[in-house]
Formats: C-alpha cells, structure tokens, sequence
C-alpha cells in the first residue's frame, strides 16, 4: 500500500519534472498539456481502484461531457469542436484529479 503510494508519487514528479525540462530545453511556451495529466491521472486512479470501482469514474466522467455538449449547445445554439475540447479536457482534469484523491483512500473501499 505505502509502496504503491510512493511509487504513484514518484510517477507523478517525474512526469511533471519531465515536461518542465521539456519546456525549458525546447523553449515551448509554459502552457500544461492537460490532457496528459488528465491521462495519468485516470491511469493511476485505475490502478488503485480497480475494475468495479473505476465504472463509476468513467460513468461521473461521460456524465459530465455530455451535459458539456448540451450547455454549449444551449449557449451557442451550436456545437464546435474547437470551442468544445479545451473545456472538455478542464473538466477531464478536475474529474481526474478528484479520482486520484478518492482512489489513494481505494484499499478501505468494500470488496464486492
């Protein structure tokens, strides 16, 4: 358990160092790729949690983009690809990070 979590940490500095050093010796402008932490994210959150548990993410995560789709929809009366995925890759990283955080407490989840 404390292995695991050490090791996900490790994960986790390392890619952020990674892409800073990235930034820095190809001289790319500072912006985040989000959908990579996103990505990494979702990744160890369905290494802690397992199968079972990792459904009802993924069920909160496709929720979420399709109630964006309708308030695009509503707002604009119209959908737009470029408009729509950085929003949908914000909303990806916020359902990610808040997996993350519950999956590091996944060993005290029931068994079913």
């Amino acid at each position: 358990m404390i292995r695991q979590l050490i090791m996900e940490f490790v994960i986790l500095i390392g890619y952020g160092m990674l892409e800073r050093l990235t930034i820095k010796l190809f001289k790319l402008p500072k912006q985040r790729n989000t959908w990579l932490w996103a990505t990494l994210l979702m990744v160890l959150s369905f290494w802690n949690l397992g199968f079972y548990w990792y459904c009802y993410v993924l069920i909160v995560w496709m929720l979420l983009s399709i109630g964006l789709i309708f308030l695009q929809l509503a707002a604009a009366h119209q959908f737009i690809y470029r408009q729509y995925w950085p929003a949908f890759w914000r909303v990806t990283l916020v359902v990610s990070v808040a997996a993350f955080l519950v999956s590091l407490t996944g060993s005290y989840l029931p068994v079913v």
